[in-house]
């Protein structure tokens, strides 16, 4: 199960699924919603006209899917491993100001879309948590985005420091408006985005760098840098 924007969430039949950001192209998204349909159990009985009419329905979503594809201009295209993260200046509520991913030269660091609202997130902390005192001398950073509502401030920050959050933490209490997340097109959290300092290319985005996979990663990327 993970967050979702508008409140839903998502539970996969008969699959065990990593709690994972939906960070991903209008194409993608429309494919998703399309491969996500399923008629109601009061359809699957009807004759065969009924039956027809419910493969329509079906064929327009397959082409708003197609007509989704040909918008080439989401910045949610940006979001996948290989590409460059993309640049922002904002001052956290808790250090000074942030230049990502430029004042990570030399370091792999995560950008981590969560709330501390979100159940989903609150399960995977002790493995950022863990990560980050196991790497952070080696030159592991993390900087996290809030997607927590207005005036949640003061209860954020107690919140971090009852869960050994020392790293920079952006909020600007726009929920799922929040500016960070928009501009990388997070539509669901947990959203762990992890980024080569260096290069500036993004690693990895969502499963592939939750629990293990982010141990794995982190260790691996550094031990190539000599780290």
């Amino acid at each position: 199960m993970i967050a979702r924007e508008g409140g839903q969430t998502r539970r996969d039949q008969g699959i065990t699924r990593v709690p994972v950001c939906v960070a991903m192209s209008k194409p993608q998204l429309a494919f998703r919603r399309f491969e996500s349909y399923s008629p109601p159990d009061s359809l699957r009985f009807m004759n065969t006209r009924a039956s027809f009419a419910t493969l329509l329905v079906t064929g327009f979503v397959a082409l708003f899917a197609f007509a989704s594809y040909a918008d080439g201009n989401d910045i949610r295209a940006a979001v996948v491993a290989g590409q460059k993260a993309l640049p922002f200046h904002l001052t956290p509520i808790n250090a000074q100001k942030v230049n990502f991913p430029d004042d990570y030269k030399g370091k792999v660091v995560l950008l981590d879309f969560w709330a501390t609202w979100c159940g989903p997130c609150r399960h995977e902390l002790p493995n950022v948590v863990a990560a980050y005192q196991k790497y952070h001398s080696r030159g592991f950073d993390v900087v996290s985005v809030s997607l927590d509502e207005p005036m949640q401030g003061p209860a954020l920050l107690q919140f971090m420091k009852d869960n050994n959050m020392t790293w920079p933490q952006i909020y600007d209490g726009g929920f799922w408006k929040a500016a960070v997340a928009v501009e990388y097109g997070v539509r669901a959290i947990p959203c762990p985005v992890v980024v080569d300092g260096d290069t500036g290319k993004i690693l990895a985005v969502g499963v592939d760098a939750l629990g293990h996979r982010l141990d794995r990663l982190v260790d691996s990327t550094l031990a190539a840098k000599g780290k």
